[in-house]
Order: C-alpha cells, then sequence, then structure tokens
C-alpha cells in the first residue's frame, strides 16, 4: 500500500458504549505501545447520546495515534466500519468490536496468514484450536449455528462464521472491496464477504478466543431477522 503510514490500522465502531470501552481500549493501547509496529486506532463514534466520544478524547493524551471519527446521527454499524476503514493508513486494515470479546493479541498472531498470500483473515468463533477458547451463551450458540447454517446454504460458501467481529484486510484491497458496500446495519460482514469472493480474493478463517460480554447491542430476534432479510438482499444485488 503506497501511502501507507501505519503498519496497522484498528477500527472500532462505537455507538454508546462508554461502560464497555474504557476496559477494550486499556488493553489495546496496551498491547499497541508493548508492539514494535506502527498501529494507528480509529474509533468511530456511531451518534452515541452518552459520554463515549468524551472517553475517546481522553485516550487520545495518552495514545495520540488513537483518531475519533464522529459520524453525529446514528447510521449503523456497517456505515461506521466502511467510514472508519476508508480513513485508515494502514498496511494492514482490520475491525474490532468495542466489548473487547476478542483480545488484542489475535492481531499479531494472525499477520502470517498475509504473508501466506491471503488477502483476508477473519476470526471464527466456532472453529476449533487447541490454544483458543470460545465463552458463549447456549442460546447465543444455537441461534448462530442456525444464522451461520442459512448463510452457507444461501449466501457464503466455504465459511463458518461470518459474524464474529474481528475482520483483517490487506491494505491494497481496502477501497476495491469496501467502496462496494451499501448494507449500513450489522448484516455488513454477509456483503463484504460475498463481495470478497466474487472479487476473487484470498480468505482465510482461523479460530480466534472470544469471550461473551454483557449489554451486547444486538437483538438477537430483531437483527437476525434483518440480517435474514440482508442474504436476499444481496442475492437480489448481484445475482
Amino acid at each position: 500500500m503506497p501511502d501507507a503510514l501505519f503498519d496497522i490500522s484498528v477500527i472500532i465502531p462505537a455507538k454508546n458504549e462508554e461502560k464497555r470501552i474504557p476496559r477494550f481500549l486499556d488493553s489495546l493501547i496496551s498491547y499497541c505501545q508493548k508492539s514494535r509496529l506502527r498501529y494507528q486506532l480509529i474509533v468511530v463514534d456511531d451518534g452515541s447520546s452518552d459520554k463515549t466520544a468524551e472517553i475517546i478524547i481522553n485516550y487520545k493524551k495518552s495514545f495520540p495515534q488513537l483518531n475519533l471519527m464522529s459520524l453525529g446521527k446514528n447510521h449503523g454499524k456497517g456505515f461506521a466500519i466502511k467510514q472508519g476503514i476508508l480513513s485508515a493508513k494502514g498496511r494492514i486494515v482490520l475491525f474490532m468490536d468495542a466489548d473487547g470479546a476478542t483480545p488484542a493479541d489475535e492481531i499479531e498472531k494472525n499477520l502470517k496468514y498475509f504473508e501466506e498470500g491471503y488477502d483476508i483473515v477473519i476470526g471464527s468463533s466456532v472453529m476449533h484450536q487447541k490454544d483458543c477458547s470460545v465463552k458463549a451463551l447456549l442460546y447465543r450458540k444455537t441461534m448462530g449455528f442456525i444464522f451461520n447454517f442459512l448463510v452457507r446454504t444461501l449466501l457464503i460458501k466455504g465459511i463458518k462464521d461470518t459474524q464474529c467481529g474481528f475482520k483483517m484486510f490487506r491494505g491494497e484491497i481496502v477501497r476495491p472491496l469496501w467502496e462496494k458496500v451499501r448494507i449500513e446495519g450489522f448484516g455488513v460482514d454477509l456483503e463484504v464477504l460475498f463481495l470478497a469472493q466474487k472479487m476473487n480474493y484470498k480468505i482465510k478463517e482461523v479460530a480466534v478466543n472470544w469471550t461473551h460480554v454483557d449489554e451486547s447491542k444486538i437483538n438477537l430476534v430483531r437483527d437476525s431477522l434483518r440480517m435474514f432479510h440482508n442474504i436476499f438482499q444481496i442475492r437480489s444485488w448481484y445475482g
């Protein structure tokens, strides 16, 4: 990526995360400060009505490479991620959920796959590996299994977990891929992976440590129905 100013850009979409994001930023910034790589952190405030923005500004004092992007009003997780990713300046660009469900040490542990020629590396909470653990509530596991089965059947082949909030992209493919993304809500993962397969990018799915964090912003019934609608929306858009 010719204009890359950083080795890694981390995008964190956030809406009303004043309770959860401090713990995640403490861990992430500590991780970045110990690394030899140059990190850029971009928190995209998707129309928060709490003190999320104020908290981010305070963290910038200890980590100047942390940037706050305020959208002013709520657009949706997909829109927030897209805006952050398209403004990133890293050789590798990734997004992580603000709840810290996936720990920061998954970042550099998975950089090796880019050296092997992969364009995209995505975390999976359903794949099993001896050094990774997944701590999820049973009903979430069950609904996730059903949803992922439908996705594999109707839309995206060969990927076991499309919804894990940990996805990494080679900098060169960010703009060609993400400029095409249209979904603004939680279904953005579906569209970006569908497009990536359609554009013949090499995708590596890896097991990651993942822990359920309370106060989830996802309404499992409502948002699952929306994402189910997104499956057919994507099929109609791209044939």
